[in-house]
């Protein structure tokens, strides 16, 4: 008797430790810490406060790699990594985790999980924020929908309840090249065959702290070829349509950073192809070198490079003028004006017996049959409005309670939309003998809604005693 009671607690123990460890995209995830006294919900964001610098997908992201560590020791509290969201890219992401009361830094990796890119050492859960800050990432191309982005961030956790928004840096510069020939060629036919990029790098420290380049340096020549040649216009007066669709030629670099104020073997230019009036000519000039006293002929990170090149003849000239566009984003906390009008809790097709009672069971009983598993308080939720604004549900008793699963997809978040979401919340474990109960709320731009109000007969409609906590318990079933 004693060999069981010892093998079911060790099978206890063992179970209880794989829950402590996992934690999946959509369950609330549980840090490993002793002390965890604060909740952080915080939103991971790639839009540029300017959309009109957006140029195809390099707003968004495919896959996102999360740490929090401790400022303190380095220590890390809460790690995941996401290899791939399905079925759309995005360009915002929430997380809510529980944490100990000391300041963190929140560290994120956007598009690490591409096959382009190889880092100095492979992105596991387990890096150090050390190595994370000096890692290297080399690839072959890049696309609009696979640049990569890192975020930090130092959080102080000074209440119960911390909201915060990480904004992501991208560790490419972008170049825009549009062109045009020179008033006084009206009547001459100036047509471009090629626009090549010169020196493009194709490794970088992935810090954005870090404004050194790799050793080696790692850089190749990428063209965009046009065939047939593109008829050149006349530089306009109007520049409303001077905007990334529209330009004949977009490059992605990592940083080129050159030392000196003059040119040396890496520096970054472009060479352009064209001919004037049947007679072929080649042309090159340096991309930044408008008078800078300040990173002469660099190319920096996060930045868009608004290059404006003009053809003239005869004299063969490439004029060149390039403004800088920082990709800036706003670093704000979460704020969203959302009123209760605009969400609705309900249980389940209306009569839920789980949701309306509170009460889970696992095992269970079902049409007179005991079924191994749990089952659920299934709830429909909608949030119409405003629009973009997103939604999470939370447990706080995230060890032996979870969310379910709705058409295999794990649904505790969701952004606004005109469908209702459903929402299932079950037991991790089978009935021990002691009640177990957890609390399940929804947040929103960092607030509790008020999904249980009393009602005009001065009840709730589900079991808790305030206004945004629903209690769920677990029973035994008889």
């Amino acid at each position: 008797m004693k060999l069981k009671l010892k093998y079911r607690f060790c099978l206890q123990l063992f179970a209880m430790a794989l829950l402590l460890y996992s934690c999946s995209e959509n369950e609330t995830p549980i840090s490993d810490t002793t002390d965890n006294q604060a909740r952080l919900n915080f939103l991971i964001k790639t839009a540029p406060t300017n959309k009109a610098l957006i140029h195809g997908d390099d707003s968004s992201f495919s896959s996102l790699a999360l740490y929090i560590f401790n400022k303190a020791d380095q220590h890390c509290e809460y790690s995941e990594l996401i290899p791939e969201f399905t079925p759309q890219r995005l360009e915002e992401f929430s997380r809510s985790v529980n944490v100990s009361p000391q300041t963190k830094v929140i560290y994120a990796i956007a598009n690490y999980n591409d096959p382009d890119k190889t880092f100095s050492v492979p992105v596991s859960p387990d890096l150090t924020l050390q190595q994370l800050e000096s890692l290297t990432v080399s690839g072959n191309a890049f696309t609009d929908s696979n640049i990569l982005m890192v975020g930090k961030k130092e959080v102080a956790i000074n209440s119960e309840y911390v909201v915060a928004e990480v904004p992501m840096e991208r560790l490419v510069a972008r170049l825009d090249i549009y062109m045009f020939k020179n008033q006084g060629l009206e009547s001459s036919s100036v047509v471009v065959n090629s626009i090549e990029f010169v020196n493009q790098i194709l490794n970088t420290n992935s810090s954005p702290e870090v404004t050194s380049m790799p050793t080696p340096i790692s850089k190749k020549n990428v063209s965009e070829v046009f065939l047939g040649g593109t008829t050149l216009q006349l530089m306009p007066s109007d520049l409303s349509e001077i905007v990334p669709e529209n330009a004949h030629a977009s490059f992605y670099t990592y940083r080129n950073i050159v030392p000196d104020a003059t040119p040396d073997a890496n520096t970054p230019y472009i060479r352009i192809k064209a001919l004037f009036n049947g007679i072929s000519y080649t042309y090159r000039g340096y991309l930044t070198d408008q008078g800078q006293t300040t990173h002469k002929y660099s190319l920096l990170h996060n930045t868009v490079y608004h290059v404006m090149a003009m053809l003239d003849h005869p004299d063969n000239q490439l004029i060149i003028k390039t403004t800088p566009y920082p990709w800036e984003l706003t670093s704000s906390e979460i704020g969203q004006e959302i009123t209760e009008d605009d969400y609705q809790l309900q249980p389940y097709n209306g009569d839920d017996a789980g949701a309306t009672t509170g009460i889970v069971q696992f095992p269970y009983i079902a049409n007179g049959e005991a079924h191994n598993e749990t089952s659920y308080a299934n709830y429909s939720f909608s949030l119409t409005a405003p629009a973009g604004a997103i939604w999470t549900a939370t447990l706080t008793n995230g060890l032996d309670f979870t969310f379910g699963m709705n058409d295999g997809l794990n649904v505790s978040k969701g952004i606004a939309r005109d469908e209702a979401y459903t929402i299932q919340v079950g037991a991790t474990k089978r009935w021990s003998g002691n009640p177990k109960s957890t609390y399940f709320y929804i947040t929103a731009g960092g607030v509790k809604l008020k999904i249980n109000p009393k009602q005009s007969n001065g009840n709730r409609q589900f079991p808790g005693d305030n206004d945004t906590d629903i209690l769920i318990r677990q029973t035994e079933y008889k």
